[in-house]
C-alpha cells in the first residue's frame, strides 16, 4: 500500500517538466544567458534577433532492435497502432518525454496528434491513416505504417494483459529514469546545498521509489 502516497502527483513529477530538479536547472540555464548577456562584447537581445538561427535538420537516429529499453517503447507502440483500444485510455496519458527514442517520440507525438488512441478505439478503421497523416514527415509515415503491419512479440492473441504489462513496464522506465536524475543531481548539490534544495530532491526520490514498488506490486492498478 501507498499510504500518504498521491500517485497523481507523481506521476506528473516524472515528467522533468514538471520536477522541482527541472526547475532549478532552468533557472540555472537563464542566469548563464543573463551574464552572458551581460559580458564585454556579449550580442544583445537585438542582435540575435537579427541573426535568427537556422531550423537545424533532424539527426539520423539508428534504431537498436537489441535494446531491451527500444524494445518497450516499439512494442507499446505497436498496440496503440494497430490495438488502440486495447491501450485507452491511459496510453493517452503518457507524456512524449517517456519515449525517450528520438523517432518513437515522433510517433507518440503524431498519435496524439490524430487524437489520441482513445480515437482510434472509435474508428479502428480509420486510425492508421489518421496517425500517418498526422505525421511531420516521410520519414515518420514510414515508420508508422512499419509498426502497424509489424507482429507484436506474442504468441497468443494480443489481450488487455499484454498491453497493461507493456504500459507499466514504460512507465517503469520513465520512473527509474527520474530517479537516476534525482540521484545524480544530488551528489552534483554537494554538501554546501541547503536544506531547502536537499530536502525537496529527497522528497521527490521517496516519491519515486514509492511509486515504483507500487508499479511492481500492482501492475496497471498503480497507473
Amino acid at each position: 500500500m501507498l499510504g500518504i502516497l498521491d500517485e497523481p502527483f507523481v506521476v506528473r513529477r516524472v515528467s522533468p517538466a514538471g520536477s522541482q530538479l527541472a526547475r532549478w536547472q532552468r533557472e540555472r540555464e537563464q542566469q548563464r544567458e543573463r551574464s552572458a548577456q551581460q559580458r564585454p562584447g556579449a550580442p544583445g537581445r537585438a542582435g540575435q534577433a537579427q541573426q535568427a538561427p537556422a531550423t537545424p535538420r533532424r539527426p539520423a537516429f539508428r534504431l537498436d532492435p537489441r535494446d531491451p529499453a527500444q524494445f518497450v517503447e516499439r512494442e507499446l507502440l505497436k498496440l496503440a497502432l494497430q490495438y488502440p483500444a486495447l491501450v485507452a485510455p491511459t496510453f493517452d496519458a503518457y507524456g512524449v518525454d517517456e519515449f525517450p527514442t528520438p523517432p518513437y517520440a515522433l510517433v507518440r507525438t503524431a498519435v496524439a496528434a490524430a487524437g489520441g488512441v482513445a480515437a482510434g478505439a472509435a474508428a479502428p478503421d480509420a486510425w492508421s491513416p489518421r496517425v500517418r497523416e498526422a505525421a511531420p514527415d516521410d520519414a515518420v509515415r514510414g515508420l508508422i505504417t512499419e509498426l502497424t503491419v509489424e507482429p507484436v512479440r506474442t504468441r497468443r492473441a494480443a489481450d488487455a494483459v499484454y498491453a497493461g504489462d507493456f504500459l507499466v513496464k514504460l512507465r517503469l522506465q520513465a520512473v527509474d529514469r527520474r530517479i537516476d536524475d534525482c540521484r545524480a543531481h544530488m551528489q552534483r548539490l554537494g554538501p554546501s546545498a541547503s536544506e531547502e534544495q536537499l530536502g525537496a530532491v529527497r522528497d521527490e526520490l521517496w516519491q519515486l521509489q514509492q511509486y515504483r514498488q507500487a508499479l511492481r506490486e500492482r501492475g496497471t492498478a498503480a497507473l
